[in-house]
């Protein structure tokens, strides 16, 4: 049963651990409110031997710091796991090639070093930059501002030790804007450390990157600092930038029943932004900056202007996240969490207007999670309350296309926040063997408050505030069998949610300006799945799902005719179908053959387009920016005994395969397919006998072996004929490049 009393915080489920041969797996928890707490302990890789007992599964498993309770994963969800295990294999400059080897997740380029759009089952491709429709945390403490802005800026790869991605709508789990599902990336601990690390890497397009990392674990406490600095060029002309980025992490026991957990993450970014490339552009050169002067006059304001190096085009970002989680033990089966932090985002970008925000976020949770019985049936209880609250303070100004984005008269000034506050709950009844019946519901109401002065050379043109309540409810319901060792199946029915952002009810729709929108209605998804996880044999495993999505009111953010200003309209009914698949093929010792396919069929079923110049019904098109196919394939030989790899000689090969897909509603203008090839070599060193040295680590990568032209991401435009020559619409991909780097422990 659950215990009584008040329960303040959001739903965290716990995501359970296993113990096998005395060990325990452990690793940062997974909560039905999305907020995870720390965790100790060794996590064991799902690298085994051939030969060896079963694969483990995909999923990381967990258990809690101060109970060490052990209670299983949320039941009925489809969770992908990149483990530390992928993450040292792909020491790259960006999380991509590691979130390519999951099903149904996509990762695309956007406007910075770091910066990607994902997509799972088709949500989150429409924004034309970062990520939205997912929520996004690290080590539990998120990392989604209270408008659903992520940024993949402030996780630097080589401080990860895993990342989950739960797939599928789970605002019963995670709140607003988990339209698609959740991220959660972990770092590396300080017991996984223990000592102190240097990175020094570099590569084509003057690509460097030094990075430093301490650890130390005790009894009580367990500390790691990262600190990285990156700089490149950039393979397209006028994309060269820098970034810096600090994470520390504090895990203090304060004594057995209790655990304070610290962390701290910045991160600084100057990069130069080219534009997108028109399809003559991208044809005759991939890698020139984009846009054209006809349209710009040098020191005079142009709202049509894309020329990237006459607008100065550039991003100047900062980003703060410092909170605290503590956690306590009420009794052996109940566990009592508290979080709070505070985020600061503090963004200058320069395009054809320069606009300046600063966002200041506050977040805290409480919750409680419970191990109980009804009568002889095994009850898993989660119950909590939350709240998030952001203030935006925003300035948009004439870009004066002076070469450095020399600001001219203000064009708009606007002042809000967002409020976000709620319950969740979630039971988990084992009601026969092996089979588990799951149900949630989350309640969440949100107030957004918005005053936008739109100017006219210089003076005032309008006035407007709107002040808007939406009340959102988001229940699921899973069925999960596991019949034997191995085998897990499920069918699951969840709801996700999402209202509009500031940024939305600001741009008009018809021009992309400064305006309002404020007839925008919130977004909701409802998705239903069944799958099936299943271990063939001691040397093959695969998963395969499918599922359908039905999207109600979708926000479709596309750029406006030939201009590099974007808007928002709602989509009224839209449709999403396919299937994932992976598969994970160990059949000789120190081999391993894995892959991950997703296919996806992507509809409007009923929606009137007001972008165009007369409403056009858009009924039975394909949603744009939604691949349709997406392989990837990898090959891998690596010494392993007893799932952790050994010291010496590896190396792994990976495809990548895209089809083509559509970029506008009308169905006319796409981006063609490509297939992308990497490689690399790697060693470890053990220097046991070295009184200065741990052991020192080695790694050659070549990214598009056979150096193919493609475009890594596209643009949703408003266009409606056949693509001509000022639509913007392609981000070009890397050409053949290589990449070394040495990892020293001391």
């Amino acid at each position: 049963m659950m215990p009584k009393g008040i329960v303040l915080g959001c739903v965290m489920i716990v995501v359970l651990g296993t113990i096998e041969g005395g060990q325990v797996e452990a690793q940062t928890l997974d909560q039905p409110g999305g907020q995870g707490t720390a965790v100790g302990g060794q996590m064991t890789e799902p690298l085994q031997p051939a030969g060896d007992s079963a694969v483990p599964e995909i999923d990381l498993a967990d258990v809690s710091i101060v109970s060490q309770r052990v209670q299983k994963r949320p039941e009925g969800v489809t969770l992908s796991t990149v483990t530390s295990q992928e993450i040292e294999l792909r020491p790259g400059r960006h999380m991509k090639e590691s979130f390519d080897s999951m099903p149904g997740v996509i990762l695309r380029q956007a406007n910075g070093p770091r910066d990607f759009s994902l997509s799972v089952r088709g949500s989150g491709v429409k924004t034309s930059f970062a990520i939205r429709d997912f929520m996004v945390y690290e080590d539990g403490f998120m990392q989604t501002q209270s408008d659903g802005l992520s940024r993949l800026d402030m996780h630097d790869p080589w401080f990860m030790r895993s990342v989950d991605v739960t797939r599928g709508a789970s605002s019963s789990l995670y709140g607003n804007y988990a339209l698609g599902g959740m991220v959660q990336f972990r770092t590396r601990r300080g017991s996984d450390i223990n000592g102190v690390e240097t990175l020094l890497a570099g590569g084509s397009y003057g690509y460097n990157k030094q990075g430093i990392a301490f650890g130390q674990h005790t009894d009580k406490l367990d500390l790691s600092f990262f600190g990285s600095n990156v700089r490149e060029d950039g393979y397209v002309r006028h994309s060269n930038y820098e970034t810096q980025t600090v994470n520390f992490n504090a895990r203090y026991s304060i004594d057995d029943r209790q655990t304070l957990y610290f962390k701290a993450i910045s991160n600084w970014l100057d990069a130069k932004v080219p534009t997108r490339l028109t399809e003559s552009q991208f044809n005759a050169n991939d890698r020139q900056a984009g846009g054209s002067q006809t349209s710009c006059t040098r020191n005079t304001y142009n709202a049509n202007c894309a020329d990237a190096n006459m607008l100065g085009q550039k991003r100047t970002d900062r980003r703060t996240n410092v909170g605290a989680i503590y956690e306590r033990e009420i009794d052996a089966n109940t566990v009592l969490t508290m979080h709070g932090a505070y985020d600061e985002k503090d963004i200058n970008q320069y395009f054809s207007q320069v606009t300046d925000n600063i966002n200041q976020n506050f977040y805290h949770y409480t919750d409680l999670r419970h191990n109980g019985r009804i009568g002889d049936l095994p009850l898993k209880s989660y119950a909590g309350v939350f709240f998030n609250r952001m203030k935006q303070d925003g300035e948009t100004f004439q870009n004066m296309a002076d070469g450095i984005g020399t600001k001219g008269l203000k064009l708009q000034d606007s002042q809000g926040w967002i409020q976000n506050m709620g319950i969740r709950f979630r039971e988990e009844l084992e009601f026969v063997p092996k089979w588990t019946l799951a149900a949630g519901l989350g309640y969440e109401r949100s107030h957004l408050n918005v005053h936008a002065v739109v100017l006219n050379s210089g003076s005032s043109n309008s006035n407007q505030a709107v002040t808007r309540d939406f009340d959102n409810w988001a229940p699921e319901m899973s069925l999960t069998w596991k019949p034997a060792e191995g085998y897990r199946h499920w069918i699951r029915a969840s709801t996700g949610y999402a209202i509009p952002q500031i940024s939305q009810l600001t741009r008009n729709p018809t021009t992309g300006l400064p305006g309002q929108n404020f007839q925008l209605k919130p977004q909701k998804n409802y998705n239903m799945e069944v799958g099936t996880a299943s271990q063939l044999s001691k040397t093959l495993s695969v998963e395969l799902v499918g599922f359908w999505v039905f999207v109600h009111n979708e926000f479709i953010s596309q750029s406006i005719g030939t201009t590099s200003n974007t808007a928002t309209v709602n989509a009224d009914l839209s449709q999403y179908r396919g299937v994932e698949l992976a598969y994970d093929w160990r059949p000789i010792e120190a081999w391993r053959f894995a892959g991950a396919y997703t296919h996806t069929i992507a509809n409007y079923v009923n929606f009137q387009d007001v972008s165009a110049s007369i409403p056009t019904s858009r009924d039975g098109k394909k949603v744009p920016n939604v691949p349709v196919d997406y392989l990837n394939a990898k090959v891998e030989y690596d010494q392993v005994a007893y799932g952790h790899r050994l010291a010496g000689w590896g190396a792994w090969i990976q495809g990548s395969w895209m089809n083509s897909y559509l970029l506008n509603n009308a169905n006319t203008i796409g981006i063609p397919a490509y297939l992308i090839g990497n490689a690399n070599v790697h060693y470890e060193q053990p220097l046991a006998n070295n009184a200065w040295f741990r052991f020192a680590k080695m790694y050659v990568e070549v990214n598009n072996i056979a150096d193919t032209k493609y475009a890594a991401s596209g643009q949703v435009t408003s266009a409606n004929s056949m693509v001509s020559n000022a639509t913007q619409l392609y981000f070009a991909g890397y050409g053949r490049s290589a990449y070394a780097g040495v990892t020293l422990g001391f």
